[in-house]
């Protein structure tokens, strides 16, 4: 089906321009104008030569998203003028459709490198308000449902000047999707410490089992591809006593696995990658169309 070809002062939230549908992180760069025009608008009405008179422009320009897996939406203000434009956002999935706040620096609150960061800043709140017993201590948000991702669905962004006077915007949104990667901070540069440790196994264990073992405090016993357990035999693992089962490493030294186990990870942290965005820019965008610098203070990884 052919694009919509309306203007944008011929749009209402009813007819909005759609900016596409996003499984992956994106970044999108809205520039427009605002305001009156003094231009000869209307009907002829009479019998003389009149077009109904002098008007025309908006105060509203209306932008729908549509994401097909949880994540935030970020709309951050530029130059020239971003203390006179408001924006705004809706989930169009309710019926009436839901406005949604924005946070700004009283929010959650962090600490990179020695400097207080605000990691949720002109992000699109997921719940209204926290009316909700969600707390948990190891979380970054502390189960406040607002910090939450947004769900899957349709969102209608606006963009107003609160002016009576003509105003050139530049609204930069980025549409994040929650990391699978994790970082980990290494003890040392080539990461020899976190890969391996020295210690050997300590007890062999042949399959099958055929009586009661134990694997003792701080043993590391180690049983080839699988192991067998007859019926009636306990295996006793004490206190801090490995049990390593499967193919043995080189040197029989035991690889760590860097592995936070579930997402429950990612939700003490969240932070915004520069090159990241970068790339997501540079995937839809041609080479002379730069970044948006006003993205910059809102990343804290490299």
């Amino acid at each position: 089906m052919a694009r919509n070809q309306l203007s944008q002062p011929q749009r209402t939230q009813a007819n909005p321009l759609v900016l596409g549908t996003f499984s992956e992180t994106a970044i999108r760069n809205l520039r427009g104008s605002l305001g009156p025009k003094n231009r000869v608008v209307g009907y002829a009405d009479t019998l003389q030569n009149s077009n109904g008179g002098f008007g025309g422009g908006t105060y509203n320009h209306w932008f729908q998203i549509n994401i097909e897996a949880p994540a935030w939406i970020i709309l951050v203000k530029g130059p020239p003028r971003p203390n006179y434009i408001q924006v705004s956002a809706y989930s169009l999935d309710q019926t009436p459709i839901e406005g949604k706040g924005i946070f700004d620096a009283d929010s959650v609150t962090t600490t990179t490198n020695g400097q207080v960061y605000v990691p949720y800043l002109d992000t699109v709140m997921s719940a209204q308000s926290n009316l909700y017993n969600q707390f948990s201590s190891l979380r970054l948000d502390r189960g406040d449902e607002r910090y939450y991702p947004l769900e899957k669905g349709s969102y209608l962004i606006c963009v107003s000047s609160t002016r009576n006077e003509p105003i050139n915007y530049n609204v930069s949104v980025v549409i994040e999707f929650q990391e699978t990667i994790a970082f980990f901070e290494l003890e040392d540069e080539d990461g020899s410490v976190a890969l391996q440790e020295s210690t050997p196994f300590t007890e062999n264990i042949v399959s099958p089992i055929t009586s009661n073992t134990t694997i003792v405090d701080e043993s590391y016993a180690f049983t080839d591809e699988n192991c067998t357990i007859n019926n009636g035999v306990v295996v006793t693992i004490e206190g801090l006593g490995i049990w390593y089962i499967g193919t043995a490493p080189a040197n029989e030294q035991n690889k760590i696995i860097l592995e936070p186990g579930d997402d429950a990870y990612f939700d003490t942290i969240h932070d915004h990658s520069l090159s990241a965005w970068k790339q997501a820019w540079e995937n839809e965008h041609r080479e002379d169309e730069p970044f948006p610098n006003i993205l910059v203070p809102l990343t804290n990884r490299p």
